[in-house]
């Protein structure tokens, strides 16, 4: 979430960005070595502490510039969120393979909305055919 005015609280009370993780396999994963960044020329921008994630587990790292990476407490990037868009990645321990990114930049952000991978997909109407509807397109 690179807009956060009113959601998610760090431990400071402050409404920092933030990046959700989750580990989509069946084992756990220690990320150790993991880096988060937002740069595709600094691919080791900010490194994961020791820590381990359970199957199917999610974990919060606050984009607050703060830089805290300390095993079993609240994690905190070296580095913010641009609610215009930005390039932003999850890069494996060798400093060199992306592991998940978007590329070239997430899309604008609205504010209190998070972005991110969908896991599956499902058409859904909303709408009948024969409704009548008016779209905002920014």
């Amino acid at each position: 979430m690179a807009v956060n005015t009113s959601g998610l609280d760090d431990d400071s009370g402050d409404e920092e960005d933030w990046i959700e993780i989750q580990n989509y396999g069946s084992t756990p994963v220690n990320l150790d070595g993991w880096f988060l960044t937002d740069k595709t020329n600094n691919l080791t921008k900010w490194r994961f502490p020791a820590t381990n994630l359970t199957a199917g587990a999610y974990l919060v790292v606050f984009a607050s510039e703060r830089d805290r990476a300390i095993p079993g407490r609240e994690l905190h990037t070296n580095f913010k969120l641009a609610g215009e868009g930005e390039y932003l990645a999850l890069v494996r321990p060798d400093g060199v393979t992306i592991a998940s990114q978007f590329h070239p930049a997430y899309p604008i952000q609205a504010a209190d909305v998070s972005y991110g991978w969908g896991r599956s997909s499902a058409e859904l109407t909303l709408l009948a055919e024969t409704e009548r509807v008016r779209a905002f397109i920014g």
